[in-house]
């Protein structure tokens, strides 16, 4: 008798666990497939003027009408942002390297991330500066931007331990739409949030960019 109602019980765990399963599973579907226009509008970026990884200015107006992601790294941090370039590296592949999307990654390390630099940092990882920009400017500019348009904090610390490095700033992806509309922000160190920023990204390049 005892073992009948030990099965039982184990049954019952079983159909519990499946079903918690099957709605985590009907969430995540349900999230992928959420259209372009029911994501929100978190702020606007201002219009900005900055310098490619091959010394181009690249502006706003180069991406009017497309989906773009946008990181924050500088090519001295010793940890963080390689792991952010990784995972957006990640996310390109399985949005298949779309062409109706962008990568943006702004340096908040200005001052010592030339062009020449971000090139040198760009080629060594395999960053394809016609699809993923590298961008840097003015410190004032490049904070403004940063902190301004897109909402996110940046701060120099040269007094921070070398594992973190000497410039604090966020390891968000920012999801923006061909208008310069925010519409997601995503931790890149959380798994759930990358999948929401591939669906969200891809729900955005097949609504036509700036719906």
């Amino acid at each position: 008798m005892a073992s009948r109602r030990s099965a039982g019980k184990a049954r019952l765990v079983i159909l519990v666990l499946g079903a918690a399963l099957l709605g985590v599973l009907a969430a995540r579907a349900m999230l992928a497939l959420r259209p372009a226009e029911e994501l929100p509008v978190l702020g606007d970026v201002p219009p900005f003027t900055l310098t490619d990884q091959t010394g181009a200015p690249f502006s706003d107006r180069d991406l009017a009408g497309i989906p773009w992601i946008a990181t924050f790294v500088y090519s001295t941090c010793p940890g963080p942002c390689p792991r952010v370039l990784e995972k957006i590296a990640a996310a390109d592949r399985r949005l298949s390297h779309d062409p109706r999307i962008r990568l943006v990654s702004i340096t908040v390390d200005p001052v010592a991330d030339t062009p020449e630099v971000l090139a040198i940092y760009g080629r060594n990882r395999s960053i394809d500066p016609a699809r993923w920009k590298l961008l840097t400017g003015d410190p004032d500019t490049v904070f403004a931007l940063v902190r301004g348009g897109f909402k996110l904090g940046v701060e120099r610390d040269d007094t921070a331990s070398p594992e973190v490095g000497p410039v604090i700033h966020s390891l968000m992806a920012v999801l923006v739409d061909g208008s310069r509309r925010v519409r997601g922000y995503y931790d890149t160190n959380d798994a759930d949030a990358m999948d929401r920023l591939v669906a969200d990204t891809r729900a955005l390049a097949d609504a036509g960019g700036a719906q």
